[in-house]
């Protein structure tokens, strides 16, 4: 008897053994992405050379997968077979597709939907590489970008500047985290609010020590330079039928703020390229018109706000201006001789050609790519009649090469592309249009 149950149980080992596989193949498969997670996430303080942030892990050869393949590894999972990458409503369409994406570090389970969702999962070493970067801080997972230059320097907002860059990062911020983090490589990426418990506390000023008066004998010292009392913006000429909210101060004395309302989007986008053929220089950051840009113009300052979500360009802009060289937290590098735009200027489209609702893309610096379409026009005939039309508004064509004209009028330039990938004429050409020319 004794024999006969030892021959059983070998039996049964060995089926357990051959149908193991089948029972647990996507459990394998999932400790492979979530293995090596601590019970105490580490902090990567003190590890980032004072760039404010630790690429804890990159891939330059990954490429996003097919959107087939996404939608079949989706449907493969139970977790996620109710999602298509291929449907703008569903939660898998956002973060296919998206540069940036923000991993708080709340768990194992938003680490591997973070990994499914954005294509990463195509990465075989994906699972080593998330593991490594456990971290007490916030992440943010970029996709064809590297990090460049991380700013704190405003209370309630943080910027990490990224360049274009094949393949993954995942990127720790290890310096000052406010509640919003604003991810921009000309154009902005991503707006992410921080976690509660990461936000950086701000510590109240020690309170000034008072001084005795001066005595009468000693020459009294020089006030401090500050901003005036005005209704309106220095050295800036806004529409008269703007209208301008009065001014409010900074505790310091040295800026001003003012809201201002011109009436449309179009005419709120306005107020940047005044600033510009008034002399204020474009300081590098986000093209004219996107979010918020930094000027400079003699010894004064000044930002540009516009609201990108919700009402957006319509809804009032905030003009900041300060009596010091350059804005707080401005980079003052890589000064553009082009400053572009988001709304076509100074020309119309031939008759029957109509603007896109949105962009065909954007260029390598952030320029909106502005797309148009001709409903029964051939495509190859496009480039010709936009050419005549613009010749005929003032234009002059500059240069060109294969499928695309650069044309100028006056102090506006643009690039016009007419062929798609394919090296074909394109249904929807597009245009990138800039102001110039105001650099160094």
């Amino acid at each position: 008897m004794r024999e006969l149950a030892a021959a059983a149980l070998l039996l049964l080992a060995l089926v357990v053994g051959a149908l193991a596989p089948r029972f647990w193949p996507e459990t394998v498969k999932s400790a492979a992405l979530a293995s090596g997670a601590p019970v105490a996430a580490p902090s990567w303080h003190g590890k980032d050379g004072g760039t404010g942030f630790v690429v804890c892990g990159s891939s330059d050869t990954w490429t996003r997968p097919a959107l087939d393949e996404q939608n079949a590894h989706l449907a493969a999972d139970p977790r996620y077979a109710r999602l298509r990458a291929d449907d703008s409503y569903s939660e898998a369409w956002t973060p296919f597709r998206i540069g940036a994406s923000l991993y708080d570090g709340s768990g194992l389970s938003a680490r591997i939907d973070l990994i499914v969702l954005t294509g990463m999962w195509s990465d075989p070493h994906i699972g080593a590489t998330a593991a490594g970067c456990t971290s007490a801080e916030p992440q943010i997972w970029l996709v064809g970008y590297t990090p460049a230059t991380y700013f704190a320097n405003d209370s309630s907002m943080a910027m990490l500047r990224v360049t274009p860059a094949p393949g993954y990062r995942m990127v720790i911020l290890t310096g000052v985290i406010r509640p919003e983090l604003v991810v921009a490589s000309g154009t902005k990426l991503g707006v992410f609010a921080m976690p509660a418990n990461a936000i950086t506390s701000t510590p109240k000023p020690a309170p000034k020590a008072t001084l005795a008066p001066p005595s009468a004998t000693l020459t009294p010292p020089s006030p401090a330079s500050t901003f005036p009392i005005t209704d309106r913006p220095l050295e800036l000429a806004l529409p008269s039928a703007c209208q301008v909210s009065p001014q409010t101060r900074h505790t310091d004395g040295l800026g001003a703020v003012w809201t201002v309302q011109c009436g449309s989007a179009e005419a709120n986008l306005a107020v940047s390229v005044a600033a510009v053929r008034q002399g204020w220089s474009h300081i590098a950051g986000p093209p004219i018109g996107v979010g918020m840009q930094t000027y400079a113009k003699g010894k004064l300052s000044m930002q540009l706000a516009y609201r990108l979500d919700g009402p957006a360009y319509a809804d009032p802009i905030i003009v900041v201006q300060y009596s010091r060289p350059f804005a707080q937290g401005a980079d003052t590098s890589d000064l553009r001789p082009l400053a572009y735009l988001r709304v076509p200027t100074g020309f119309d489209l031939p008759i029957g050609c109509v603007w896109t609702t949105n962009p065909a893309g954007f260029t390598s610096d952030g320029a909106y790519e502005m797309a148009f379409a001709c409903q029964g026009l051939p495509a190859a005939e496009i480039r010709g009649a936009f050419h005549r039309s613009l010749l005929a508004q003032g234009w002059r064509a500059e240069n060109g090469g294969f499928g695309f004209t650069n044309y100028a009028k006056d102090d506006l330039r643009l690039m016009a592309d007419f062929v798609n990938g394919n090296a074909e004429p394109s249904e929807t050409p597009w245009v990138v249009e800039s102001l110039c020319c105001f650099g160094p």
